[in-house]
């Protein structure tokens, strides 16, 4: 069964720790940094391997599913272990994985079959499968460099697969960059459709693939010696398959009536089968002292559906002890409409729309996000011991990491997360 599109919607928004190569260094300190700098290394450590693993832990409930037509439980748990790895495999190039599988039972997607009298099992309860790849090279003629990526995942409804690039123009003193990168991401998925409607006239989404394309690029740099900034500004285009098979949709004629009249009174959510995406971001990264850390970001967000939106978040990273860093974090999002947003029974059966939605991912809505980093982070480690892999090499428990967050919607939706993160060298 397809991820609930509020994991991914909350993923999105940083709540783990897990990128495509390392672990969140939002959480790790700079002069904890400088320290390690001074420590003399030979040339097998500096190639040591770092593989991160993550475990990351999300509870929502709400009420208003789009699979029950906008309203109804939202209830959703999610447990995702996740390796990260990053291997070097010379001087100037490397090679980072990323996979994992997120395991995750909802009482939304459990209703799929709600007017058969059972639950649908396979809803209920899904795996999803992932692994991503990256080549990293550094140019050593320019001091520029690329990096190539791949990835595959699969759920019970969806398979999908991915491959792209990125290329980075560094400045001779390495304070300035320009990145370019380019994504393309194919699902394909088997439709799903709610029990009342599979083999009628309803069941008519006339594809089962979606494309998506993603162009990017990126300007950082380091204003001095205080102060660095990063700009970035994306274009993501979607073709194909934009609708969810199973998420319900309800006329004006559907209001007051009852659950047992419902079920000849649904329809499919059917949007719009292209989408244009343009997200415009800014991060400014303060040195206050030594003490403390300044990290902001905003996000200004438009697409072709008619939704506008902004988001701001601000980060304290505070040297608690020279091995443990504490970040308070907030977040603030707000956003319009989607032009074909209805809620239940809104949007009229005489003079209806050709697209429609109750989808309140898609409503508008304000949320906001608080919670706390710990990162304790040893210069020497948390501690050591032989390594599985070279014969006569210590292995480094390096860090550990703790995130947590609550999340809270305006349509009633709130959530839980919870990120742990165990950083190893061998």
């Amino acid at each position: 069964m397809q991820l609930n599109k509020t994991i991914l919607l909350v993923a999105l928004m940083g709540a783990s720790f897990m990128t495509m190569a390392q672990t969140d260094k939002n959480s790790i300190d700079d002069k904890q940094n400088e320290k390690r700098k001074k420590i003399k290394k030979s040339a097998a450590e500096l190639k040591d391997t770092e593989v991160n693993f993550l475990f990351n832990y999300y509870d929502q409930d709400g009420d208003h599913s789009p699979v029950t037509g906008g309203r109804g439980t939202e209830k959703l748990e999610n447990i995702a272990p996740t390796f990260v790895v990053h291997l070097p495999m010379d001087s100037l190039s490397s090679l980072d994985l990323n996979f994992g599988i997120d395991i995750y039972s909802s009482a939304s997607t459990d209703n799929i079959d709600i007017f058969d009298g059972n639950k649908s099992g396979a809803s209920s309860m899904d795996v999803r499968s992932h692994i991503n790849a990256a080549y990293n090279r550094n140019l050593l003629n320019s001091g520029n460099a690329y990096s190539l990526m791949a990835g595959f995942s699969v759920e019970y409804d969806v398979t999908s697969f991915n491959f792209g690039g990125s290329y980075t123009l560094n400045s001779k003193d390495k304070n300035r960059s320009l990145s370019f990168d380019a994504l393309y991401m194919n699902d394909t998925w088997q439709l799903l459709y709610p029990t009342e409607v599979r083999g009628t006239a309803k069941a008519n989404l006339k594809d089962d693939k979606r494309s998506t394309m993603k162009f990017g690029l990126s300007y950082s740099q380091v204003i001095n010696k205080r102060l660095q900034a990063l700009f970035s500004a994306e274009v993501v285009s979607q073709s194909g398959l934009l609708s969810t098979p199973f998420h319900r949709f309800y006329f004006d004629d559907a209001v007051g009536k009852s659950d047992d009249l419902l079920k000849d009174l649904s329809f499919v959510e059917k949007l719009e089968d292209n989408r244009l995406k343009i997200p415009i971001s800014m991060r400014w990264n303060y040195y206050l002292n030594d003490f403390m850390r300044l990290r902001t970001f905003y996000r200004f967000y438009t697409d072709s559906w008619g939704i506008t939106a902004h988001t701001a978040s601000i980060e304290l990273p505070m040297q608690v002890t020279p091995s443990l860093i504490a970040s308070p974090f907030f977040r603030y999002h707000t956003q319009t409409a989607a032009d074909d947003f209805y809620e239940f029974g809104q949007a009229s059966n005489t003079q209806r729309p050709e697209f429609y939605t109750s989808d309140y991912d898609l409503s508008n809505l304000n949320s906001t996000k608080i919670g706390l980093g710990l990162q304790y982070s040893p210069v020497m480690g948390v501690g050591s011991f032989k390594s599985p892999f070279r014969k006569n090499k210590q292995a480094q428990f390096k860090s550990i990491g703790l995130r947590t967050a609550y999340y809270d919607r305006s349509d009633g939706l709130s959530a839980w997360l919870v990120s742990l993160d165990f950083a190893f060298t061998f």
